[in-house]
């Protein structure tokens, strides 16, 4: 018993010791091949620096530099950093393509293709530089070859890649121009550089009116001669809040759809705000819709609008100009010509007062330069109107107006008493200036039958206040507009008030409120005949 007891602890011991020699032996082995593998790894990114460089050069045609290159086997992924893309080594425009870190997931056999699975990217830029001739003509987008590679590789083909924050700036041709920036904090794009288009999926952010543009479309091929020829072509949304442009107030949404090549982009598409309002006027709000056509220069940084039909509320205009950048300063002017036959002036009247009724309706036609500069200050305060409108048929809604201009036209057509003159249709024109928020009159002309008003001076939109002066002209004499012992009265003084081919001319000023006019007659000018 004995014995069987000291042999069981000798074989005990003995089999520990084989035990630990085992285990040491493994861990020297797992060792060694930790080492190899580490020592494999960093003997084979070098070789990747060069595959980078080399597969980039080839596909982008351009210069490249590529700081460190780091490799991870579980799982197999490439980290590298500050990758700058020279187009074609040039350094007199900033680099085509710039990243501080990327990852690229591979799979084995990737080490000996030119096709990645997945790319990563946090923080890329891309600047497409502007065309390299003055012909001023654009390269048709085209399949590019695989540059005659030495080891007859095609280009470099990215199966996935992930972008956020990302950069875009189209480089115009014109020195001093600001560039076309698009700030993409989302992207995807699918079979990059296969020879075709590319598949993609992009969230951008809009700075003025601030909101977001979801895009989703086709790239490419990629033209690595002429990078801003690449194709382009996709759909989009936006969204933005137009509050965030000082004096104005809505919510806006677009769709859209946009097609040509990254330097020159037509793009068509609708928005609605369902409560536009100028803020400045402390009015009402309005629906607004537009439909538009456009086209995105890159080559200087502009949108020419050829096309844009707009329906605030139940009034059709029609407009087109340009959105253009100024040398040297940051932001867009909008420069436009509008027009439109059937403006509804109740309407239109409600953006500019809470009174309601509107004091007038009838239908404006209108024609006008449109210029609004860029800047901080409110829109009334920068926009600039100049043209002319007429309005056929106006009538006031107010009661007491609409009967004074009734008692004007039976007076001017000497008929003081008769009561079936009665609704009577004004007829309103005139040449305007909108600066500074005031709007200037030059020969505001005001008929209806048997009268007329012309009148110059202005109208102050924030305080909603008139300071016009003018001359009335009635057909009848100034005896004729009276009845009673009155009519007799003035009639010796009837040849005071001839003047300009009228039977009574007056002259007249309106002051005060815009909802609430006051209007005096100035008899020592009417005398004087000035």
């Amino acid at each position: 018993m004995a014995f069987a007891s000291d042999r069981a602890v000798w074989w005990e011991t003995w089999m520990s010791r084989r035990i630990k020699i085992v285990s040491a032996i493994v861990i020297a082995l797992i060792a060694v091949a930790g080492i190899g593998a580490l020592v494999a790894m960093r003997q084979l990114e070098p070789r990747l620096h060069a595959w980078v460089i080399e597969s980039l050069s080839r596909s982008l045609q351009s210069q490249i530099e590529l700081g460190a290159v780091r490799l991870a086997w579980f799982p197999l992924r490439l980290t590298a950093r500050n990758l700058t893309v020279r187009h074609r080594g040039r350094t007199d425009i900033p680099p085509l393509i710039v990243v501080s870190l990327f990852t690229v997931d591979l799979k084995l056999m990737d080490l000996w293709s030119s096709t990645v699975e997945h790319v990563k990217v946090d923080g890329m830029e891309v600047n497409i530089p502007p065309k390299d001739d003055d012909t001023g003509q654009r390269p048709i987008p085209r399949a590019q070859s695989d540059g005659g590679s030495q080891d007859g590789g095609g280009p470099l083909v990215v199966r996935r890649l992930t972008a956020t924050n990302t950069r875009l700036a189209i480089i115009p041709k014109t020195q001093g121009k600001n560039p076309k920036v698009w700030d993409i904090f989302e992207l995807e794009m699918n079979d990059l550089g296969a020879g075709a288009p590319a598949r993609f999926r992009a969230a951008l952010t809009n700075p003025i009116p601030y909101g977001t543009i979801e895009a989703a479309g086709r790239l490419g091929p990629w033209d690595s001669s002429e990078p801003g020829a690449s194709g382009l072509a996709g759909e989009y949304t936006f969204a933005a809040d137009l509050g965030t442009i000082k004096g104005l107030r809505g919510e806006v949404n677009a769709i859209g759809t946009m097609s040509g090549v990254l330097e020159q982009i037509a793009t068509r598409g609708e928005t609605r705000t369902p409560n536009f309002k100028l803020t400045a006027l402390d009015g009402g709000s309005l629906p607004l819709t537009t439909t538009y056509e456009a086209l995105v220069d890159g080559t200087k940084g502009d949108v020419e609008l050829t096309r844009v039909n707009i329906m605030l509320g139940r009034s059709p205009l029609h407009a087109r100009g340009v959105i253009e950048g100024t040398q040297g300063i940051k932001g867009k002017r909008v420069v436009l010509n509008i027009s439109s036959a059937a403006v509804n002036l109740a309407e239109l009247l409600q953006l500019t007062s809470k009174a309601q009724p509107p004091m007038a309706n009838g239908i404006v036609t209108l024609d006008a330069a449109f210029d609004l500069p860029r800047g901080e200050a409110d829109v009334l305060e920068r926009l600039t109107l100049e043209g002319s409108f007429r309005a056929a048929r106006l009538r006031f809604a107010d009661a007491g107006v609409q009967e004074t201009i009734d008692t004007l036209s039976r007076r001017g057509q000497g008929r003081p008493s008769d009561e079936s003159i009665d609704n009577v249709a004004s007829n309103v024109t005139s040449k305007f200036t909108l600066k500074n928020s005031v709007v200037t009159y030059c020969g505001l002309a005001f008929s209806v039958a048997g009268a007329s008003i012309t009148l110059d001076g202005t109208h102050r939109l924030k305080p909603k206040t008139l300071s016009l002066e003018g001359e009335v002209l009635l057909r009848a004499a100034a005896s004729n507009t009276l009845t009673g012992f009155k009519k007799w009265l003035i009639k010796p003084f009837d040849p005071l008030f001839r003047n300009n081919g009228a039977g009574t001319r007056l002259v007249i000023r309106v002051e005060g409120s815009q909802d609430q006019p006051k209007v005096d007659f100035d008899l020592g000018k009417t005398l004087r005949g000035r």
